[in-house]
């Protein structure tokens, strides 16, 4: 694959970048995305009271007092969107960092190497996770690993749904590097290097493994918001994390009852979502576009 062909990312589909230019669109995602990571930070720290506390009467509208307004027991959303803001964010930066990495590295092995029994090893390994329902192996973790009990810093329900996505998305990155490995080690600079006689794993870590891992990290920009979106829809399916601890999509979920009389419980946080969501595609998407 390369990076004529190479997927779009997840939301944005170039519209700004068309108005208003790459850069000012990377400026505007980057202004986005680190204006609500600001506030997942900031505001469980600020906040005079706990996510899990009841600060007031249920079902109470947006209002200065308490912006997203308050859930079925008087939880103010405000604080709870953010708290479990940083937990998907956290979650999927770590499940992408640890994809990228395994996958670019064999990815890059596979498509550099002159062995083409082991890249068709491994090409056939990627097939087979990618061919592979990831709801049905995240479902079948939840039963083994449990959904029960936290480990650790994580909340309960978060470790199964990080292994399965770590089982299956480094076989997109190693797909994707391998793709681009193998027009880079043909590229006239590469084969320079060659003759020059550089020794081939020189050659692999200094021309070929710096272009592949841009093409990597622009795409792993974009796919953090896969991996949120993937957080935020397990609990519609009896999996992710568990109440009371907050997380966009535990809150969209229990929110889901009382949309025509009290719409706030879901639609505040997952506007929150929507924007985070908007605010790396745009900046994955100027990425990119610059790598055309």
């Amino acid at each position: 694959m390369t990076t004529a062909t190479l997927p779009r990312p997840f939301l944005a589909q170039g519209w700004l970048r068309a108005l208003v230019g790459t850069h000012v669109s990377r400026l505007v995602g980057i202004v986005m995305f680190g204006t609500i990571v600001a506030m997942c930070v900031l505001v469980p720290i600020l906040s005079p009271y706990s996510p899990n506390d009841f600060v007031n009467m249920p079902f109470m509208a947006p209002s200065w007092a308490h912006p997203f307004g308050t859930d079925s027991v008087g939880r103010d959303i405000f604080v709870r969107t953010f708290a479990g803001g940083s937990v998907d964010l956290i979650a999927a930066a770590f499940t992408t960092g640890f994809a990228v990495i395994v996958g670019t590295t064999l990815g890059t092995l596979a498509g550099a190497t002159k062995h083409r029994w082991a890249d068709t090893i491994l090409m056939r390994i990627v097939d087979a996770v990618i061919a592979f329902p990831l709801i049905i192996l995240l479902l079948a973790l939840v039963v083994a690993v449990g959904s029960d009990k936290p480990w650790g810093f994580a909340p309960a329900g978060l470790p199964a749904a990080l292994i399965a996505l770590m089982c299956v998305q480094w076989a997109v990155y190693a797909r994707l590097a391998r793709g681009q490995a193998l027009a880079l080690r043909n590229a006239d600079f590469v084969v320079a290097s060659r003759v020059a006689g550089l020794n081939p794993f020189s050659i692999v870590m200094r021309h070929i493994t710096p272009g592949v891992s841009r093409i990597t990290l622009a795409y792993a920009i974009g796919d953090v918001v896969l991996v949120v979106v993937i957080l935020a829809s397990l609990p519609f399916l009896g999996a992710g994390v568990q109440p009371p601890a907050p997380e966009w999509g535990s809150i969209m979920y229990e929110g889901r009852g009382f949309l025509r009389n009290a719409w706030w419980i879901t639609v505040m946080p997952g506007a929150v979502l929507a924007l985070t969501g908007l605010s790396l595609s745009f900046i994955a998407d100027s990425l990119l576009d610059n790598r055309r």
